[in-house]
């Protein structure tokens, strides 16, 4: 009984990942302009602060943490990773509607934490 339970929240769980990444791509048609950005994390901001796509494109976000771990949280793409210390991660997105909206570090790094925020503009 308890392999059956641990069976079910393993699977639930690996797709409710699945459901995120299927929303920050959501409606993207096929064959879209891919940009790719870096971004660097250290305390207690991203480099740059500011990213300006492309309304229509999918995008490629390189994230490098310089020194300590750090969180990327774009609330309206629904997407929330962990980038360890001197580690990079990956986060992919489509830039369906202008607007402005903004990131933060979503894992506690030190006192300037709650400063170390930035905003993606979809022109």
């Amino acid at each position: 009984m308890k392999n059956m339970f641990l069976i079910f929240f393993v699977i639930a769980f690996a797709g409710c990942a699945a459901v995120k990444k299927d929303r920050a791509l959501e409606s993207m048609p096929p064959g879209v302009p891919v940009t790719r950005i870096t971004v660097t994390a250290k305390q207690f901001e991203f480099t740059p602060e500011i990213l300006q796509v492309k309304q229509g494109a999918h995008i490629i976000l390189e994230i490098e943490s310089l020194d300590v771990t750090h969180g990327f949280k774009i609330k309206h793409y629904g997407i929330n990773v962990t980038i360890p210390e001197k580690r990079k991660v990956t986060v992919e997105f489509y830039a369906r509607e202008t607007g402005t909206y903004p990131f933060k570090c979503s894992h506690f790094c030190g006192a300037g934490h709650l400063g170390m925020k930035g905003k993606i503009v979809v022109e």
